[in-house]
Protein backbone atom coordinates (compact mmCIF):
# COMPACT_ATOMS: atom_id res chain seq x y z
CA UNK A 1 0.00 0.00 0.00
CA UNK A 2 2.62 2.30 1.41
CA UNK A 3 4.71 2.01 -2.85
CA UNK A 4 1.34 2.33 -4.32
CA UNK A 5 0.65 5.63 -2.50
CA UNK A 6 4.16 6.57 -3.51
CA UNK A 7 3.65 6.05 -6.68
CA UNK A 8 0.41 7.67 -7.04
CA UNK A 9 2.63 10.48 -5.23
CA UNK A 10 5.26 10.57 -7.88
CA UNK A 11 2.84 10.65 -10.77
CA UNK A 12 0.82 13.39 -9.57
CA UNK A 13 4.29 15.32 -9.31
CA UNK A 14 5.12 14.82 -12.65
CA UNK A 15 1.73 15.97 -13.64
CA UNK A 16 1.96 18.80 -12.01
CA UNK A 17 5.38 19.86 -12.71
CA UNK A 18 5.85 18.94 -15.71
CA UNK A 19 2.62 17.66 -17.88
CA UNK A 20 0.35 20.51 -16.82
CA UNK A 21 3.03 23.45 -17.86
CA UNK A 22 3.87 21.77 -21.06
CA UNK A 23 0.39 21.72 -22.47
CA UNK A 24 -0.12 25.55 -20.61
CA UNK A 25 3.13 26.35 -22.71
CA UNK A 26 1.84 24.48 -25.86
CA UNK A 27 -1.97 25.28 -25.87
CA UNK A 28 -2.88 24.91 -29.59
CA UNK A 29 -5.97 25.73 -29.01
CA UNK A 30 -5.01 29.09 -27.41
CA UNK A 31 -7.16 28.91 -24.46
CA UNK A 32 -4.36 29.85 -21.90
CA UNK A 33 -3.09 32.46 -23.66
CA UNK A 34 -6.23 34.25 -25.00
CA UNK A 35 -4.94 37.69 -24.12
CA UNK A 36 -2.28 36.75 -26.68
CA UNK A 37 -2.80 34.57 -28.73
CA UNK A 38 -0.20 32.84 -30.98
CA UNK A 39 -0.72 31.97 -35.08
CA UNK A 40 0.45 28.32 -34.73
CA UNK A 41 -1.38 26.66 -37.64
CA UNK A 42 -3.76 25.26 -35.50
CA UNK A 43 -7.28 26.54 -35.73
CA UNK A 44 -7.85 28.41 -32.09
CA UNK A 45 -10.79 28.24 -29.93
CA UNK A 46 -12.46 31.72 -31.13
CA UNK A 47 -15.76 30.78 -29.50
CA UNK A 48 -13.80 30.76 -26.07
CA UNK A 49 -11.08 33.84 -27.83
CA UNK A 50 -13.85 36.35 -29.15
CA UNK A 51 -16.10 35.97 -25.76
CA UNK A 52 -12.64 36.27 -23.48
CA UNK A 53 -11.83 39.49 -25.56
CA UNK A 54 -15.37 41.29 -25.27
CA UNK A 55 -15.62 40.50 -21.59
CA UNK A 56 -11.83 41.64 -20.50
CA UNK A 57 -12.67 45.00 -22.55
CA UNK A 58 -16.42 45.50 -21.88
CA UNK A 59 -15.94 49.61 -23.47
CA UNK A 60 -14.22 48.76 -26.29
CA UNK A 61 -16.96 47.64 -28.26
CA UNK A 62 -20.78 48.84 -29.03
CA UNK A 63 -21.65 46.81 -31.72
CA UNK A 64 -21.34 42.82 -32.32
CA UNK A 65 -21.09 40.78 -35.98
CA UNK A 66 -22.08 37.48 -35.34
CA UNK A 67 -21.99 34.21 -37.83
CA UNK A 68 -20.27 31.34 -39.10
CA UNK A 69 -16.47 31.32 -40.45
CA UNK A 70 -17.88 32.73 -43.49
CA UNK A 71 -18.97 36.53 -42.09
CA UNK A 72 -15.24 36.64 -41.27
CA UNK A 73 -14.02 38.19 -44.45
CA UNK A 74 -16.88 40.76 -43.99
CA UNK A 75 -14.92 44.17 -43.10
CA UNK A 76 -16.55 45.01 -39.84
CA UNK A 77 -14.32 48.44 -40.31
CA UNK A 78 -16.71 49.70 -42.85
CA UNK A 79 -20.19 48.85 -40.76
CA UNK A 80 -20.24 52.97 -39.86
CA UNK A 81 -22.62 52.64 -36.95
CA UNK A 82 -20.81 51.68 -34.22
CA UNK A 83 -17.64 50.54 -33.44
CA UNK A 84 -18.04 46.92 -34.59
CA UNK A 85 -16.17 43.64 -33.60
CA UNK A 86 -16.85 39.99 -35.75
CA UNK A 87 -17.56 37.29 -33.44
CA UNK A 88 -17.25 34.79 -35.76
CA UNK A 89 -15.94 31.48 -35.43
CA UNK A 90 -16.05 28.22 -37.01
CA UNK A 91 -19.15 26.64 -37.52
CA UNK A 92 -20.75 29.24 -35.70
CA UNK A 93 -24.96 28.63 -34.94
CA UNK A 94 -27.71 30.60 -33.86
CA UNK A 95 -27.61 28.35 -30.92
CA UNK A 96 -24.19 29.88 -29.77
CA UNK A 97 -24.83 33.02 -30.52
CA UNK A 98 -28.11 33.35 -28.17
CA UNK A 99 -25.51 32.08 -25.74
CA UNK A 100 -22.63 34.43 -26.19
CA UNK A 101 -25.05 37.33 -25.97
CA UNK A 102 -27.21 35.93 -22.94
CA UNK A 103 -23.36 35.75 -21.28
CA UNK A 104 -22.39 39.13 -22.29
CA UNK A 105 -25.73 40.86 -21.14
CA UNK A 106 -25.44 39.20 -17.86
CA UNK A 107 -22.62 40.75 -17.72
CA UNK A 108 -23.76 44.11 -18.11
CA UNK A 109 -21.92 44.36 -21.75
CA UNK A 110 -25.03 45.59 -23.82
CA UNK A 111 -24.23 45.96 -27.70
CA UNK A 112 -26.01 48.75 -28.97
CA UNK A 113 -26.00 46.72 -32.68
CA UNK A 114 -26.34 43.35 -33.26
CA UNK A 115 -26.17 41.76 -36.67
CA UNK A 116 -26.42 38.66 -37.36
CA UNK A 117 -25.61 36.15 -40.52
CA UNK A 118 -27.02 33.19 -41.36
CA UNK A 119 -27.09 30.11 -43.70
CA UNK A 120 -26.91 26.40 -44.14
CA UNK A 121 -24.67 26.13 -41.05
CA UNK A 122 -27.09 27.69 -39.08
CA UNK A 123 -29.89 25.51 -39.97
CA UNK A 124 -27.94 22.34 -40.55
CA UNK A 125 -25.61 22.13 -37.73
CA UNK A 126 -26.51 21.01 -34.12
CA UNK A 127 -23.78 23.16 -31.58
CA UNK A 128 -24.37 20.26 -29.73
CA UNK A 129 -21.74 18.61 -32.02
CA UNK A 130 -19.07 21.30 -31.16
CA UNK A 131 -19.02 19.86 -27.57
CA UNK A 132 -16.50 17.12 -28.51
CA UNK A 133 -14.65 19.58 -30.59
CA UNK A 134 -11.74 21.64 -29.10
CA UNK A 135 -11.50 24.47 -31.27
CA UNK A 136 -15.53 24.59 -30.80
CA UNK A 137 -15.87 24.24 -27.48
CA UNK A 138 -17.80 26.52 -25.77
CA UNK A 139 -16.42 27.71 -22.59
CA UNK A 140 -19.71 27.82 -19.88
CA UNK A 141 -19.18 31.39 -18.73
CA UNK A 142 -22.17 30.96 -16.61
CA UNK A 143 -21.20 27.51 -14.71
CA UNK A 144 -19.84 26.68 -11.84
CA UNK A 145 -16.50 26.24 -11.00
CA UNK A 146 -16.12 22.50 -11.55
CA UNK A 147 -17.87 23.11 -15.31
CA UNK A 148 -15.13 25.65 -16.07
CA UNK A 149 -12.24 23.22 -14.95
CA UNK A 150 -13.92 20.55 -16.50
CA UNK A 151 -13.32 23.11 -19.87
CA UNK A 152 -9.54 23.73 -18.81
CA UNK A 153 -9.05 19.72 -18.55
CA UNK A 154 -10.00 19.13 -21.62
CA UNK A 155 -7.13 20.41 -22.95
CA UNK A 156 -4.68 18.39 -20.93
CA UNK A 157 -4.96 15.44 -24.34
CA UNK A 158 -1.50 14.23 -24.71
CA UNK A 159 -2.84 12.27 -28.17
CA UNK A 160 -4.27 15.98 -29.52
CA UNK A 161 -0.86 17.81 -28.18
CA UNK A 162 1.25 15.37 -29.65
CA UNK A 163 -0.50 16.06 -33.18
CA UNK A 164 -0.76 19.44 -32.42
CA UNK A 165 3.40 19.92 -31.92
CA UNK A 166 3.06 18.34 -35.78
CA UNK A 167 0.84 20.75 -37.01
CA UNK A 168 2.72 23.51 -35.54
CA UNK A 169 6.40 22.30 -36.75
CA UNK A 170 4.84 22.51 -40.72
CA UNK A 171 3.42 25.95 -39.53
CA UNK A 172 6.80 27.27 -38.94
CA UNK A 173 7.81 26.48 -42.04
CA UNK A 174 5.17 29.12 -43.66
CA UNK A 175 4.88 33.07 -44.28
CA UNK A 176 4.59 34.48 -41.24
CA UNK A 177 1.43 36.91 -40.55
CA UNK A 178 2.50 39.64 -37.87
CA UNK A 179 -1.24 41.03 -38.20
CA UNK A 180 -2.60 37.81 -37.14
CA UNK A 181 -2.67 38.77 -33.10
CA UNK A 182 -4.05 42.54 -33.64
CA UNK A 183 -6.45 41.34 -36.14
CA UNK A 184 -7.93 38.67 -33.70
CA UNK A 185 -8.09 41.11 -30.81
CA UNK A 186 -9.31 44.16 -32.73
CA UNK A 187 -11.62 43.83 -35.29
CA UNK A 188 -11.87 39.84 -35.38
CA UNK A 189 -11.70 39.67 -39.02
CA UNK A 190 -10.21 37.36 -40.93
CA UNK A 191 -6.84 38.45 -43.43
CA UNK A 192 -9.03 40.63 -45.47
CA UNK A 193 -6.20 41.29 -47.98
CA UNK A 194 -5.81 37.07 -48.78
CA UNK A 195 -6.16 37.09 -52.33
CA UNK A 196 -8.56 34.22 -54.13
CA UNK A 197 -7.34 31.45 -55.87
CA UNK A 198 -10.55 29.34 -56.52
CA UNK A 199 -9.22 25.44 -57.83
CA UNK A 200 -11.82 25.27 -59.86
CA UNK A 201 -11.01 21.64 -60.94
CA UNK A 202 -11.18 20.18 -57.59
CA UNK A 203 -14.12 21.89 -56.69
CA UNK A 204 -17.47 20.50 -54.91
CA UNK A 205 -19.83 21.07 -52.85
CA UNK A 206 -19.59 22.27 -48.91
CA UNK A 207 -20.84 19.64 -46.99
CA UNK A 208 -20.53 17.28 -43.85
CA UNK A 209 -21.90 13.99 -43.01
CA UNK A 210 -23.74 15.14 -40.04
CA UNK A 211 -25.71 18.23 -41.78
CA UNK A 212 -29.14 17.70 -41.15
CA UNK A 213 -31.94 20.48 -40.94
CA UNK A 214 -33.04 21.56 -37.32
CA UNK A 215 -36.26 23.43 -36.74
CA UNK A 216 -34.68 24.17 -33.48
CA UNK A 217 -32.56 26.54 -35.47
CA UNK A 218 -35.52 28.65 -35.78
CA UNK A 219 -36.25 28.69 -32.16
CA UNK A 220 -32.64 29.63 -31.72
CA UNK A 221 -33.39 32.85 -33.61
CA UNK A 222 -36.30 33.63 -32.20
CA UNK A 223 -35.16 33.96 -28.96
CA UNK A 224 -32.52 36.09 -30.23
CA UNK A 225 -34.97 38.61 -31.58
CA UNK A 226 -36.90 38.76 -28.40
CA UNK A 227 -33.49 39.15 -26.31
CA UNK A 228 -32.81 41.86 -28.71
CA UNK A 229 -36.15 43.61 -28.11
CA UNK A 230 -35.74 43.34 -24.23
CA UNK A 231 -32.60 44.83 -24.46
CA UNK A 232 -33.39 47.61 -26.88
CA UNK A 233 -30.36 45.90 -29.06
CA UNK A 234 -30.66 46.79 -32.87
CA UNK A 235 -31.19 43.34 -34.84
CA UNK A 236 -29.83 42.96 -38.28
CA UNK A 237 -30.26 39.60 -39.69
CA UNK A 238 -29.02 39.11 -43.27
CA UNK A 239 -28.08 35.42 -45.32
CA UNK A 240 -24.99 34.71 -46.51
CA UNK A 241 -24.55 34.47 -50.54
CA UNK A 242 -23.61 30.51 -49.99
CA UNK A 243 -21.13 29.62 -53.65
CA UNK A 244 -23.34 28.24 -55.78
CA UNK A 245 -22.17 24.64 -55.45
CA UNK A 246 -22.89 24.40 -52.09
CA UNK A 247 -26.42 26.33 -52.93
CA UNK A 248 -27.10 23.44 -55.21
CA UNK A 249 -26.26 20.86 -52.48
CA UNK A 250 -28.53 23.10 -50.13
CA UNK A 251 -31.76 23.90 -51.68
CA UNK A 252 -31.73 19.89 -52.51
CA UNK A 253 -31.91 19.56 -48.46
CA UNK A 254 -34.60 21.81 -47.40
CA UNK A 255 -32.32 25.24 -47.38
CA UNK A 256 -35.55 26.95 -48.91
CA UNK A 257 -37.86 25.80 -45.84
CA UNK A 258 -35.71 27.67 -43.62
CA UNK A 259 -35.18 30.47 -45.66
CA UNK A 260 -39.42 30.66 -45.79
CA UNK A 261 -39.86 30.15 -42.48
CA UNK A 262 -36.94 32.42 -41.42
CA UNK A 263 -39.13 35.48 -42.41
CA UNK A 264 -41.65 34.21 -40.04
CA UNK A 265 -39.46 34.80 -37.08
CA UNK A 266 -37.94 38.05 -38.50
CA UNK A 267 -37.11 40.17 -41.58
CA UNK A 268 -33.84 39.59 -43.19
CA UNK A 269 -31.66 40.59 -47.06
CA UNK A 270 -31.10 37.91 -48.78
CA UNK A 271 -28.12 37.16 -50.84
CA UNK A 272 -28.77 33.51 -51.10
CA UNK A 273 -29.69 31.64 -54.68
CA UNK A 274 -28.08 31.59 -57.98
CA UNK A 275 -27.42 35.04 -58.98
CA UNK A 276 -24.04 36.80 -60.78
CA UNK A 277 -22.13 37.13 -57.54
CA UNK A 278 -22.58 33.70 -55.98
CA UNK A 279 -21.98 31.72 -59.61
CA UNK A 280 -18.75 33.60 -60.01
CA UNK A 281 -16.67 31.50 -58.49
CA UNK A 282 -13.62 34.34 -58.83
CA UNK A 283 -15.73 35.91 -55.54
CA UNK A 284 -14.73 32.69 -53.26
CA UNK A 285 -11.85 31.49 -51.55
CA UNK A 286 -13.46 28.16 -52.02
CA UNK A 287 -16.91 26.94 -52.37
CA UNK A 288 -17.46 28.00 -48.53
CA UNK A 289 -16.40 31.54 -48.18
CA UNK A 290 -16.74 34.88 -50.06
CA UNK A 291 -14.24 37.64 -50.69
CA UNK A 292 -13.92 40.70 -49.02
CA UNK A 293 -15.08 42.52 -51.97
CA UNK A 294 -18.70 40.73 -51.63
CA UNK A 295 -18.67 41.02 -48.08
CA UNK A 296 -18.77 44.98 -49.22
CA UNK A 297 -21.52 44.79 -51.64
CA UNK A 298 -23.76 43.32 -48.50
CA UNK A 299 -22.84 46.28 -46.39
CA UNK A 300 -23.37 48.69 -49.55
CA UNK A 301 -26.87 47.16 -49.27
CA UNK A 302 -27.67 46.80 -45.41
CA UNK A 303 -26.04 49.90 -44.33
CA UNK A 304 -26.14 52.12 -47.64
CA UNK A 305 -28.86 51.20 -48.86
CA UNK A 306 -26.89 50.98 -52.24
CA UNK A 307 -28.50 47.95 -54.51
CA UNK A 308 -27.47 46.97 -58.04
CA UNK A 309 -30.91 46.71 -59.54
CA UNK A 310 -29.63 43.49 -61.69
CA UNK A 311 -28.57 41.48 -59.18
CA UNK A 312 -32.37 42.63 -56.90
CA UNK A 313 -33.77 41.22 -59.39
CA UNK A 314 -32.02 37.88 -58.92
CA UNK A 315 -32.99 38.56 -54.92
CA UNK A 316 -29.36 39.51 -54.13
CA UNK A 317 -29.91 42.27 -51.52
CA UNK A 318 -33.59 41.44 -51.60
CA UNK A 319 -35.05 42.44 -47.96
CA UNK A 320 -37.01 39.89 -47.28
CA UNK A 321 -40.57 40.18 -44.62
CA UNK A 322 -43.75 37.95 -44.21
CA UNK A 323 -45.68 40.01 -46.98
CA UNK A 324 -42.84 39.36 -49.70
CA UNK A 325 -41.53 36.05 -49.02
CA UNK A 326 -43.61 33.84 -51.52
CA UNK A 327 -41.93 36.15 -54.17
CA UNK A 328 -38.47 35.46 -52.78
CA UNK A 329 -39.36 31.53 -52.76
CA UNK A 330 -40.63 31.32 -55.83
CA UNK A 331 -37.61 33.31 -57.86
CA UNK A 332 -35.77 30.80 -55.57
CA UNK A 333 -37.23 27.90 -57.18
CA UNK A 334 -37.18 29.28 -60.24
CA UNK A 335 -33.47 29.85 -60.49
CA UNK A 336 -33.34 25.89 -59.69
CA UNK A 337 -35.70 24.75 -61.61
CA UNK A 338 -33.95 26.62 -64.76
CA UNK A 339 -30.53 24.85 -63.47
CA UNK A 340 -32.63 21.22 -63.53
CA UNK A 341 -32.18 20.99 -60.00
CA UNK A 342 -34.23 19.42 -57.01
CA UNK A 343 -36.27 21.53 -54.43
CA UNK A 344 -36.60 20.16 -51.10
CA UNK A 345 -35.78 16.04 -52.06
CA UNK A 346 -34.03 15.93 -48.81
CA UNK A 347 -31.90 13.65 -50.71
CA UNK A 348 -28.49 13.39 -48.52
CA UNK A 349 -30.37 13.64 -44.84
CA UNK A 350 -34.08 12.89 -44.33
CA UNK A 351 -33.96 10.26 -47.30
CA UNK A 352 -30.75 9.26 -47.21
CA UNK A 353 -29.94 5.57 -46.96
CA UNK A 354 -27.98 4.31 -44.25
CA UNK A 355 -24.26 2.76 -45.94
CA UNK A 356 -24.65 -0.17 -44.00
CA UNK A 357 -28.32 -0.95 -45.79
CA UNK A 358 -26.62 -0.08 -49.04
CA UNK A 359 -25.42 -3.04 -52.15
Amino acid sequence: MKKFLIKCIVFALILGVIFIPFSVMIDPFNVFHASSPRNNGVEPNKNYLKMHNVITHPDKYDSLLFGSSRVGFIDVGKMDDGKYYDMMYSEGTPGEHLQNLRDLISRGIVPKNVTMGLDDISYFVDPAFHYNQLYRLPFPWDGTLSDKAGFYLRYFDLITLSQSIEVMKEHEKKDYDPDYQMRLLDTGTENLEIPTAFDYEGAKAWWSDYYYPREQSLEDIRQIVELCEENGINLRVFTNPVNALTYAKDIDNGYLVFLEELAGVTPYWNFSGFNSVTLDYSNYYETSHFCPKVGDMMIDVIYKGRTDPELLSQGFGLYVTEDNVGELITLLKDQAINYDLPVNTYSATINRVPEETQD
